[in-house]
């Protein structure tokens, strides 16, 4: 089972992703007012990725924000799906992100 665990750094929040024991991915962000900003995302699996940008925006949205912005060199196709759009700096409006269907490819039964 994959979970996904806050952690704190210097002023800035974050999630890992684990399989069990191993850690398979982590993102990094940072809150700003009503924004959240991606300062980090190490993960080579899209669907984790995606996972781990859905656990930061609850999170930020939680904490009153509404907009989630990522560069578009830390960008990836997880995020584009999510429905972030911009030129250098990509945004979505977090419900709108949150509300859209999980694009993993499972069924629900």
């Amino acid at each position: 089972m994959i979970k996904f665990i806050p952690f704190e750094n210097n002023g800035s929040t974050g999630f890992s992703a684990f399989d069990g024991e191993t850690e398979i991915g982590s993102c990094e962000i940072k809150l700003e007012g009503y924004s959240v900003r991606f300062l980090a995302v190490n993960c080579s699996d899209d669907i984790i990725t995606e996972g781990l940008a859905r656990a930061a925006m609850n999170y930020a949205a939680n904490r009153n924000a509404y907009i989630a912005l990522i560069s578009r060199e830390l960008s990836s196709e997880a995020f584009e799906r999510l429905g972030f759009k911009g030129e250098e700096v990509l945004s979505v409006e977090i419900p709108e992100a949150l509300a859209s269907g999980c694009s993993c490819g499972n069924s629900k039964q």
